[in-house]
């Protein structure tokens, strides 16, 4: 998790770039927005009463905030996150894969980031650092399927389809600079004994000033039992950001998200990160 935490230091650091020396040295004007609380809080507000529908209308908010972002903020916040205490509270072994759904939660309940429900479709997490996450989820009617790899078992066996589901996240800093965004979309079939997990896409798209590659890409399905079905994308992000021509490379980070549900038909929206 030191990698995350040396990823959301460079975006800041992207930051600091683009304003010169004799900018910082201003004094904070009182109309600015002088703390990442003070940021976070005042996102929340905005969008809650804006209630964007779509990416545009969210990033108009998120657009205009950076905008009223004192200047002074971008130093004094990179020079005061140089350390791995930006996502506290993990494990040092790098082979653990992070469930980033129960971390959130454990660290909600710890008090040290807050998560915000603008709508049925967009959830904002707030951390201690000047990174959040957007989790945003949309669901479609998923039309009848009659025969199932040729013959009628799909239709013998009365399964009934889930919504199709499409669940992404997308990790920001308070500039507005996006380091990710993992999208998976599907639905599943179920008939309250079994369960079939059906894959429609998975795909990523990555930040304007990153430079990375991303190797192992996989998307599919997977099933344990009656009781549990997966679909899934996940791959090798090797993260870096580009910084006046000069590339520094993160070191790889494993990033998964997946739909899971039980054959009662019950669909969760997960991400983990190794």
């Amino acid at each position: 998790m030191k990698r995350i935490a040396f990823l959301m230091i460079l975006a800041c650091f992207v930051g600091s770039q683009m304003f010169s020396s004799s900018v910082f040295a201003a004094e904070a004007d009182p109309a600015k927005i002088s703390s990442i609380k003070e940021y976070q809080e005042k996102l929340i507000s905005e969008l809650s009463l804006i209630n964007p529908q779509t990416d545009n209308e969210l990033d108009q908010v998120i657009d205009g905030l950076k905008e009223r972002v004192d200047e002074s903020l971008i130093p004094n916040y990179y020079n005061s996150t140089q350390s791995t205490t930006l996502l506290p509270n993990t494990s040092n072994s790098s082979d653990d894969e992070l469930d980033m759904n129960k971390y959130l939660d454990d660290n909600i309940a710890l008090g040290q980031f807050e998560s915000h429900s603008i709508n049925d479709n967009i959830t904002i997490i707030t951390t201690n650092s000047p990174v959040f996450y957007i989790h945003q989820t949309t669901a479609e009617e998923t039309p009848k399927d009659f025969v199932e790899n040729g013959d009628l078992k799909a239709t013998a066996a009365k399964y009934k389809n889930t919504k199709t589901f499409t669940s992404w996240y997308t990790a920001k800093n308070f500039l507005n600079m996006k380091l990710f965004t993992v999208k998976t979309k599907g639905y599943f079939q179920y008939n309250g004994s079994d369960v079939k997990a059906k894959l429609n896409d998975a795909w990523y798209t990555k930040g304007f000033l990153s430079i990375w590659q991303v190797s192992n890409w996989k998307k599919g399905t997977y099933k344990k039992g009656k009781n549990y079905a997966e679909v899934y994308g996940r791959g090798n992000f090797h993260f870096g950001l580009e910084i006046k021509g000069y590339g520094l490379v993160v070191q790889d980070q494993y990033i998964k998200v997946y739909l899971t549900a039980n054959k009662k038909g019950t669909v969760w929206k997960k991400w983990s990160v190794k």
